[in-house]
């Protein structure tokens, strides 16, 4: 996934509004409270922002490219490719709720994030029932649980802790202001994936 970043730093302007992000009626359940003595991160770096604009260029399909059955539900459930994006998905999407508003801007970033990672492969309506799942998820548990379980879920792979890492920064700089519940989310997707501050400073600022 580090490689796929390194492609994105070419990437450019955004496209026009694409609309509402339609899975938010468990946000307000779960935003979490910075009760954590942290200091804020400096997330408005040129590199985020290169990121967050590319993301914002590459809107998903609205229609599918291939589905392999009639089943247009969850006919990609299980499959190695809803595996290998899962963890990164839920990690954007943690952050995009985490100030209770999740705004249009950030849904398609999040959206654009996820046609690179499947290449385009996934529709959106497909990548919107995954988002879904994701919020009936974080009301039910929390959102640092959800984020404690994905860092165990990731924890064998650096590479992709701090790719899941820096999208979800994309994602809270998407509508071009971070809220402090954003930040502190970040804060915690750092401390349960395994970053270092240094490291942290580094990811924000360059993208290797």
């Amino acid at each position: 996934m580090g490689g796929r970043l390194v492609e994105v730093m070419s990437g450019g302007t955004s496209v026009e509004d694409s609309g509402q992000y339609t899975a938010s009626t468990a946000v307000a359940m779960v935003v979490p409270s910075p009760t954590r003595s942290q200091t804020l991160m400096e997330i408005d770096t040129d590199a985020i922002r290169r990121l967050r604009d590319y993301l914002l260029s590459h809107p998903a399909p609205e229609l599918p490219v291939s589905v392999p059955d009639a089943d247009v539900l969850e006919p990609w459930t299980g499959s190695a490719i809803a595996r290998r994006v899962e963890p990164f998905a839920e990690t954007m999407f943690l952050v995009m709720i985490a100030d209770g508003d999740p705004g249009t801007e950030e849904h398609r970033a999040l959206l654009g994030a996820l046609n690179v990672l499947t290449d385009g492969q996934v529709s959106t309506d497909l990548l919107e029932t995954m988002l879904e799942r994701f919020a009936a998820e974080a009301a039910r548990d929390g959102i640092e649980a959800r984020i404690a379980r994905l860092g165990a879920r990731l924890s064998a792979d650096q590479d992709e802790r701090e790719t899941a890492f820096t999208l979800g920064a994309a994602i809270a700089l998407a509508d071009d202001h971070v809220h402090a519940h954003e930040n502190h989310t970040l804060g915690m997707i750092r401390e349960y994936y395994g970053i270092s501050t240094r490291r942290m400073t580094t990811l924000l600022e360059t993208i290797d």
